[in-house]
């Protein structure tokens, strides 16, 4: 049976600030909570930082999975969380989880392209091993992808997803983003208009940072904000479905704020190039924690 696609979606991004006291644990019960706040406000799907609510750090040992999923059916709100794991090969990935209003399962994805130098070893205390595809899932009627924190910064990534159906695109990002925060917001918003996507960014607060969250569409910036808590984000997808069904025009008044028929007037035969092999490429396979490492504790100041 085929479901009717929604022309509109309303959206909530938590951007949770860290207290480096609190066992990692504890943000379970805090996730629960965002879910039944950001349902209580209308929200139908939101969307967790980067490794939230965790375990973020290897060295941590609990299941979010079954309270994440029973707050998703308890507030009738979809939810994209994820976590560290040690997969079957026993390496380690970021795996994002993204669950229906239901509380079933419709994604696993393994973050294929991780950081890159010292960030997961910071954050999490090992170095992760890439996934093997990209992220991608039907939910509402509509074709959502997620990618992972710096995969925003790969547009590869998002074309692709868009390419393949997606309208709407999760980034969730660990945090720490510091200097690099102005432009992080500049790529959510560039990422939306070139692929005439939504994408909704969140992360980690670490240390008193201000946050860059935000719900980017392809015209104009729905909401962001610096502060800890929920944000949300009205969608309206009938309008990304014109504008991509549209050509673009000299006609003034314009009718759009950003050109359409983006996807259209692609010729992917002249793009053969982007998945040609090339040297110098990032080694994500030998660059990964061994299967054999047993994981250190948190350092002070990032659990």
């Amino acid at each position: 049976m085929s479901v009717t696609q929604p022309y509109s979606l309303r959206v909530a991004a938590y951007q949770p600030a860290v207290i480096a006291s609190e066992p990692e644990a504890s943000r379970v019960d805090e996730a629960a909570e965002a879910i039944r706040l950001a349902s209580t406000d209308g929200a139908q799907l939101i969307v967790f930082p980067e490794g939230y609510p965790g375990p973020l750090r290897a060295s941590a040992d609990y299941d979010a999975a079954p309270a994440i999923s029973q707050a998703a059916a308890s507030a009738n709100c979809a939810v994209c969380w994820s976590r560290i794991e040690r997969c079957d090969d026993g390496r380690y990935r970021k795996v994002a989880y993204l669950i229906n209003e239901k509380g079933e399962q419709v994604l696993r994805y393994e973050r294929a392209h991780p950081a890159t130098g010292d960030i997961h070893p910071a954050l999490s205390g090992v170095s992760l091993a890439p996934g093997p595809e990209l992220g991608i899932a039907e939910l509402f009627g509509i074709t959502v992808g997620v990618l992972i924190c710096s995969e925003l910064w790969l547009p590869e990534v998002s074309r692709s997803l868009v390419v393949s159906g997606a309208e709407l695109l999760l980034a969730p990002a660990g945090g720490g983003f510091g200097k690099v925060a102005p432009n992080w917001q500049l790529i959510a918003r560039a990422r939306a208009i070139e692929n005439e996507a939504y994408v909704v960014l969140t992360q980690h607060l670490f240390g008193g940072e201000e946050g860059a969250a935000l719900i980017a569409g392809p015209e104009d910036l729905v909401s962001e904000s610096k502060k800890a808590g929920v944000l949300l984000g009205d969608l309206d997808l009938a309008r990304l479905r014109w504008l991509r069904e549209t050509d673009d025009s000299m006609a003034n008044p314009k009718p759009f704020t950003s050109l359409p028929g983006l996807l259209r007037a692609r010729r992917p035969q002249l793009y053969g190039v982007l998945s040609a092999p090339a040297d110098g490429l990032y080694d994500y396979e030998g660059k990964a924690t061994p299967a054999d490492f047993v994981a250190p504790s948190a350092p002070p100041g990032v659990s």
